[in-house]
């Protein structure tokens, strides 16, 4: 009887012998309460309503357009002109150039004090109302001498140079007026590069080191491309400084359209055969005057023999009046405007 107490007293107590949990269903049916499974996505998901928040902040006010430092009318898209200025006169040779684009001028020297009215005149029947940059290349007179005249008549808003005055007192005048009148001045030298409604004007001389110390090599040398046209703007370099671009910079100055150096004279083109060689180019623009004796540099036909013979077409603003290259980006046309023009 005891045995049979105790074993009834340890069912009340923990149930069932061989208790636990229930028996799994062996039953295959399924859960109707049973959630499907979860598609985890891993890409990102854009939320496909767009409900607005009656409580949202209206978005901020744009910027401010950026106001441009030179003031014109930004069109990357318009013609060119190019225009050799012919700017010079018996016994003295000169050189100023303006390149026009749509509403943005840029005038490159400005010839010798004696023709500074002609470069004036010039700049008003091209319709020029300002210059947006002038940019000085050296420190020969007949390069700098009609900027006073220009500063005269036209609001400049840049003026660039070399930095580079040579003690030439009346530079360092002509500087200082511009100094005291644009609102910015720069100093340009290799490495330099600028964008003007679209047009890029690289400088690749005068050099930041090792320079020649002589207005004529140390003069700025500019690249400038517009689209698919390309010219190289020599000054006044001669024999030195042709040889440095020849030597550090041949890729740059593979470029169809040149400006004869130091006007094309002997006196600046010496050696300029390896230089054309190394150019290649396809046209050659001369500027000055037709003089050619000793003083005013020298005869051309030397240069001109060397022309020839590589197949380069020139034009001389001396002979026919100023010369202009006017183009698109993708072709241009080159032309003389006349005797006086």
């Amino acid at each position: 009887m005891r045995l049979i107490f105790l074993v009834a007293a340890m069912v009340l107590v923990f149930g069932c012998i061989g208790g636990g949990p229930p028996p799994v269903s062996q039953n295959n049916t399924t859960n109707e309460t049973t959630k499907p499974p979860i598609n985890i996505i891993i890409e990102e998901q854009k939320n496909q309503t767009t409900e607005k928040n009656e409580t949202e902040e209206p978005p901020p006010p744009p910027p401010p357009p950026v106001v441009k430092e030179l003031e014109y009318t930004y069109d990357a898209a318009a013609l060119f002109g190019i225009y050799f200025i012919e700017a010079a006169g018996v016994g003295l040779q000169g050189d100023a150039i303006l390149i026009k684009k749509g509403d943005c001028d840029i005038l490159i020297d400005a010839g010798p004090i004696e023709k500074g009215d002609k470069v004036v005149n010039f700049l008003k029947s091209r319709n020029v109302d300002d210059i947006e940059v002038l940019i000085s290349t050296n420190a020969d007179p007949r390069h700098y001498g009609g900027i006073g005249a220009v500063a005269d008549n036209f609001k400049v808003e840049e003026f660039w140079w070399s930095g580079l005055d040579f003690d030439d007192l009346e530079y360092k005048t002509a500087v200082s007026r511009m100094n005291a009148s644009v609102k910015t001045v720069r100093v340009i030298q290799d490495g330099f590069s600028a964008d003007l409604n679209g047009m890029n004007f690289t400088v690749l001389n005068p050099s930041t080191e090792n320079r020649f110390d002589d207005f004529n090599n140390d003069a700025v040398v500019t690249r400038v491309t517009d689209r698919n046209f390309t010219m190289l703007l020599t000054s006044g370099i001669q024999t030195g400084a042709q040889g440095r671009l020849i030597n550090r910079k041949a890729g740059l100055i593979r470029v169809p359209v040149i400006q004869a150096p130091y006007y094309g004279v002997g006196s600046g083109t010496s050696n300029i055969g390896i230089f054309l060689i190394t150019a290649e180019p396809e046209i050659m623009i001369i500027s000055g005057s037709s003089d050619e004796s000793a003083p005013n540099g020298g005869s051309r036909d030397p240069y001109k023999r060397l022309m020839e013979q590589y197949g380069i077409r020139w034009y001389e603003n001396y002979v026919n009046g100023s010369i202009r290259i006017s183009g698109d980006g993708q072709e241009y046309t080159i032309s003389a405007l006349g005797a006086g023009q």
